[in-house]
């Protein structure tokens, strides 16, 4: 019996010793781990727009990993996650750093700065760029790119309820507070044109500053515009906090309409019904919708305590979108995948026959809504009521040859 022991251990250091001679430890040698499949969230973590994506858009694509069974492949799916501070530079280092040590797709983004100088990153790097709570429409205009994906909405697809809804109420004549930086002018541009077209005129516009808490100076202006209706271009954050003021200035009580064209649900859930009651707004998505909906806020709200906006429902469908798109390839080569994920229709809770559009624009229908009166609502996120349909073909302007070199 000795002996027999003794051979076995003789016959095993053999054996660690022919790993080691090849570089290789005993349980390596035994099992080799397949590298990860890296992706990442991109997102504002802390800041002003905390609550449009976030730590909410982390546990989404948790979720989206988790229903992939965690591994596509036969490789581990691993999930960074990073705070941009909206800032260019440090989003840009970070991804930069994320790319260099094989991320190979960043989701969400954020703020259009960090976003358009994200385009050119990802080209350079050749990796992928999903856009979830980015609105710029430059995205898919001027600054589109290969690499690229504008998943959930734009600044025209956003803006367009508020508009036709206040339009239809009679609303004539408009006036732009406008927040002072590139999504704001893009959300002024975008609006304009959809007022234009319905038969509305801007009669008058003014700024304020990212960092603005404070708007009575706007507010005032546009309350001596006497225009029909005050379009707010500008964050989900901003748009709340100006609601409030202007109506301890009164300018609803004194006939002239609100039209904020950035809100979400959980801004109207953190304003309240009272002051939001019978604003429209235009989303991708609402949790309670339809039954698949319902399934996945449901347990979205076990995860975060709070039912998911269209931004978060929008980075489980952009991720589960990409993981599908790899196992149908075979690989996280980035060409391929995106072939894959732009010929493949989106098919989910949350969107019904998406395409990926050849500028990176991806199609779906969107909704407007009506926010719900407080005795209308009968329970906590019970917020919205649809009133209407609107096609991606509609909601979304066509393809422009002459603004992005992708189109052919």
């Amino acid at each position: 019996m000795k002996k027999i022991l003794l051979e076995k251990f003789a016959r095993r250091a053999m054996l660690a010793a022919a790993a080691f001679g090849l570089g290789i430890t005993p349980l390596a040698a035994m099992a080799q781990q397949p590298a990860p499949l890296k992706i990442g969230v991109l997102s504002d973590m802390s800041g002003i727009v905390v609550d449009l994506s976030g730590p909410g858009s982390v546990v989404a694509a948790k979720m989206a990993i988790e229903d992939a069974g965690g591994k596509v492949l036969g490789r581990p799916i691993e999930l960074l996650q990073g705070d941009h501070l909206n800032k260019p530079d440090t989003g840009l280092t970070m991804a930069r750093q994320w790319y260099d040590n094989d991320v190979r797709a960043i989701f969400d983004i954020g703020i259009t700065t960090v976003a358009l100088g994200m385009q050119d990153l990802a080209r350079e790097k050749n990796r992928i760029v999903v856009y979830g709570s980015s609105a710029s429409s430059d995205l898919t205009g001027k600054n589109c790119s290969p690499n690229g994906i504008h998943w959930t909405y734009n600044s025209y697809a956003q803006a367009y309820g508020a508009i036709k809804g206040a339009l239809a109420a009679g609303g004539k004549t408009w006036y732009f507070i406008t927040v002072d930086y590139t999504y704001g002018k893009n959300v002024q541009r975008d609006a304009t044109a959809i007022i234009e077209k319905g038969g509305g005129k801007v009669i008058g516009s003014t700024t304020h500053p990212f960092s603005s808490t404070e708007f009575s100076s706007q507010l005032l202006q546009a309350q001596a515009s006497k225009a029909d209706v005050i379009a707010l271009a500008t964050t989900t954050a901003h748009a709340a906090a100006m609601i409030k003021q202007a109506d301890e200035f009164g300018v609803r009580a004194r006939g002239q309409k609100l039209a904020p064209l950035s809100l979400v649900l959980n801004d109207v859930k953190a304003l309240g019904l009272k002051p939001t009651q019978d604003l429209f707004v235009t989303e991708a998505f609402y949790w309670d919708q339809n039954d698949q909906t319902r399934k996945f806020a449901n347990k979205y709200k076990e995860r975060f305590g709070k039912m998911p906006n269209m931004i978060q429902a929008g980075t489980y469908s952009s991720v589960s979108h990409y993981l599908k798109a790899v196992a149908a390839a075979g690989t996280d080569d980035t060409a391929a995948v995106l072939a894959k994920m732009k010929s493949t229709p989106v098919n989910d809770f949350m969107t019904k026959n998406g395409s990926i559009r050849e500028d990176g624009r991806m199609m779906r229908d969107f909704y407007i809504f009506r926010i719900k009166k407080p005795s209308e609502s009968k329970g906590e996120w019970d917020l919205y009521s649809q009133t209407s349909i609107v096609p991606a073909l509609e909601v979304f302007p066509p393809v422009d040859k002459s603004v992005c070199s992708l189109v052919k």
